[in-house]
């Protein structure tokens, strides 16, 4: 992203935790705003955000994010396995085309599993 190539790596962690220090985003139960702080988070690999992802997309269906999320969560070589076994714990649980479409970016990013 923009601000990694700017700023760099850490420098991004360290806002996104002050931000969650000061507005806990992560205890928000409103499904957009919780997922668009998951989504700022997981690209910014911070730690603290994964069981709340996992948590997210393990209750929530709609595909319009979980996708994105899993997207994100495949692309974190650290937490890729995690992202992977969520899903095969949950897969039942997700509609057809959505399970579909998780599985397609899985292969795309991982490859075959």
């Amino acid at each position: 992203s923009c601000i990694y190539a700017e700023f760099g790596k850490q420098w991004y962690q360290r806002r996104v935790r002050a931000l969650d220090k000061l507005s806990n985003f992560s205890a928000y139960k409103n499904c957009d705003i919780l997922y668009a702080w998951c989504r700022l988070a997981v690209q910014a690999r911070y730690e603290p955000i994964v069981p709340v992802v996992l948590d997210f997309v393990g209750r929530q269906g709609r595909m319009k994010y979980v996708r994105p999320l899993y997207r994100d969560m495949f692309q974190w070589p650290e937490q890729s396995e995690r992202a992977v076994e969520r899903f095969r714990e949950r897969e039942g649980f997700y509609m057809g085309i959505c399970r579909s479409m998780v599985l397609k970016d899985m292969a795309s990013i991982l490859g075959p599993q």
